[in-house]
């Protein structure tokens, strides 16, 4: 687990396009990984704990990284307590009509 999932969890030894958490784990076991962090979203959880919501983040860079076998599953989070559809519409290409992560939908869980 991580804030977000794009970011390199060593950048001092693999550099720009470093490995993630899960990247590493893979890379180093070869066990199937699982990366999660702020996936479609382009803020981190933090800010969920201060009141604010996320705006959505294209998944270009997701992809490229499933491409390249850094990891073998996402997990997602806060974005489907705001789009219960989100998986469906990702899966169907309608990206323009994803939803960002809303605030107040957290109470929908208490």
């Amino acid at each position: 687990s991580q804030r977000r999932f794009w970011e390199p969890e060593f950048p001092e030894l693999d550099g720009e396009d470093g490995l993630n958490f899960a990247g590493w784990a893979k890379k180093l076991t070869g066990a199937a990984t699982i990366s999660v962090g702020s996936v479609g979203l382009n803020s981190d959880f933090g800010g969920a704990f201060v009141g604010k919501g996320s705006q959505t983040s294209p998944l270009d860079q997701l992809i490229t990284r499933m491409e390249k076998d850094e990891f073998d599953l996402i997990a997602v989070g806060r974005t489907l307590l705001s789009d219960a559809q989100w998986v469906q519409k990702v899966h169907d290409g309608r990206m323009d009509e994803l939803h960002g992560f809303n605030i107040e939908d957290l109470q929908t869980l208490a």
